[in-house]
């Protein structure tokens, strides 16, 4: 009788500990259960937009003329804006003796931008290649370097918090913030890059000096921006009108206009560096108050990747 009692006394303890075990693990759940998991680590920085690697061995490092010749390309969104659309174009060798197809080739869909429940960005293949190789039979080899080249349109969001001061003389009042003479923003997750802001308050209104960068990657250490209204020139049309041009608007707090130059809302590179220079009226408010200052840059972008093949003609001294 008494090993019943202690036996049911034990089932008990057990079957409230697995009850209570259950509730933690439910509550654990539960507080994510209507929404997907998320990236903690996610920020808006990076230098990158679209980037292509060739998949090992398409194509291979060497090949032969009685073989097709194929290349399959990943292609990720490494930036924070979704491309809506993009060429790939395959250069670097004679087309009579590869004649390489669908070249150029369009992205198969667009390819969103890395988000917090995307950290990684969209990725997709592309797929291209060339089923004969014509190489006269007086040629023993061709080496060509394959160079494929993305056109597409990007933008560059930059949000940084600054300090309006309506009344910089005022040395009496307390403030809630600080006028600071230079402001760093890093990175944004695009290959223009909003560096830093330098602001300065006056009795006019608030000064800014937004300092912008092309900073992104390619063939020759960087990439290159143009005017997003050349994307059907590119790569081999685009003029010197075209290159580094770079649209740009500019707000305070909830969309504030803010004049700024150079006229137009446009602005060019110029050894990869520009400089917007903006002014806001007084503002209305009597004391100092933090508010972002909105910039968006808006342009195309290409950059290469490159990979060398050895073709050995099979037919090399044949009559």
């Amino acid at each position: 009788m008494a090993l019943n009692k202690k036996t049911g006394a034990f089932t008990g303890m057990f079957v409230l500990f697995l009850s209570l075990s259950l509730i933690a693990g439910c509550g654990g759940f539960s507080k994510g259960k209507d929404t997907p998991p998320t990236s903690a680590a996610f920020a808006a920085t990076g230098t990158e937009g679209i980037v292509m690697t060739f998949t090992p061995e398409q194509p291979p490092v060497k090949s032969y003329t009685q073989a097709p010749l194929n290349f399959m390309v990943e292609v990720r969104n490494k930036g924070t804006t979704t491309v809506p659309s993009a060429m790939f174009y395959l250069s670097g060798f004679d087309a009579t003796l590869i004649p390489v197809t669908p070249n150029p080739i369009p992205l198969p869909q667009p390819l969103e931008g890395k988000t917090q429940f995307n950290p990684d960005g969209g990725y997709t293949l592309i797929q291209m290649g060339a089923q004969n190789i014509n190489l006269p039979n007086e040629m023993p080899n061709y080496k060509p370097n394959f160079l494929l080249t993305a056109c597409y349109p990007y933008k560059t969001f930059a949000t940084p918090m600054v300090c309006v001061d309506p009344n910089p003389t005022d040395t009496v009042s307390d403030k809630a913030c600080q006028v600071q003479k230079v402001i760093g923003t890093g990175s944004q997750g695009a290959p223009v890059a909003v560096e830093s802001i330098e602001t300065q308050a006056t009795p006019r209104g608030m000064f800014f000096r937004i300092h912008i960068a092309n900073v992104g990657s390619g063939t020759s250490g960087s990439g290159l921006a143009f005017d997003q209204m050349a994307l059907g020139a590119c790569p081999g049309a685009l003029t010197y009108n075209d290159l580094n041009k770079i649209k740009y608007m500019v707000t305070l707090g909830s969309n504030e206009p803010v004049a700024c130059q150079p006229i137009n809302n446009e602005v060019r590179l110029v050894n990869n560096k520009a400089t917007i220079f903006c002014q806001s009226p007084k503002s209305i408010q009597p004391l100092a108050y933090q508010t972002p200052l909105k910039v968006e840059l808006i342009y195309g972008y290409k950059n290469s990747v490159a990979k060398m093949v050895e073709v050995e003609n099979l037919n090399f001294g044949r009559i």
